[in-house]
């Protein structure tokens, strides 16, 4: 029961987010780490946020979520895995695409902008999709009795600070929308876990 209550939680949390964003103006939080972000900008941190923010994109997740189930058919003869984080990556890029049209919430000013983005701005739709997959990954590697569980999840959330970190850097999102992508992530991911794909994976070999 432990992953309902963390996935009711982070649905709080997530429309929370959504009711604040969509009923106020700019929140002064927003706009003081935007601003904050604009003056410590640098050449190379800005080619290092260019590469951080390309893992939490469609193009690098959704080729990876092909390869690691046909990985884990090949060499362990299961779909199970594979299928939980293709569920988790779909789900959430359906989910964030879903709750930007319901917000409609501007991204920050062009002119803080490092780069041309389009589309809605809440929820971060990187820091969601990431959060889903790399969240995912973690708890298959759980289920599977994976050994260095604790390495594998201090990894897996420097990942997801990160690329939500890069998509504030870059002007792309407002801080607020980087919460409500990982809110949201971990909303759906936890909801997965406890819908039973648990279950599913702890069967035994021969039932697989």
């Amino acid at each position: 029961m432990v992953a309902v209550a963390i996935s009711a939680a982070c649905w709080i949390v997530f429309v929370a987010l959504a009711i604040v964003v969509s009923t106020s103006d700019t929140l002064s939080i927003d706009q003081s780490v935007l601003t904050w972000v604009g003056e410590h900008r640098s050449s190379g941190v800005t080619s290092a946020m260019r590469a951080v923010t390309w893992l939490g994109s469609a193009a690098v997740l959704y080729p990876a979520t092909l390869v690691l189930a046909l990985y884990w058919w090949q060499h362990e003869r299961d779909w199970r895995a594979g299928a939980m984080l293709a569920a988790s990556v779909a789900g959430s890029t359906g989910l964030y695409n879903l709750f930007k049209r319901i917000t409609e919430r501007p991204r920050p000013p062009a002119s803080d902008a490092l780069g041309t983005y389009s589309h809605w701005s809440f929820p971060s739709g990187h820091a969601t999709q990431c959060m889903a997959f790399f969240a995912m990954l973690f708890v298959v590697a759980w289920l599977a009795g994976r050994p260095r569980l604790p390495l594998r999840g201090i990894a897996v959330a420097a990942v997801v600070l990160a690329v939500g970190a890069s998509r504030i850097y870059l002007g792309a999102h407002w801080f607020t929308d980087v919460l409500g992508g990982y809110a949201l992530g971990g909303a759906w991911v936890s909801l997965l876990t406890a819908a039973g794909l648990k279950t599913i994976l702890r069967a035994s070999p021969r039932d697989r």
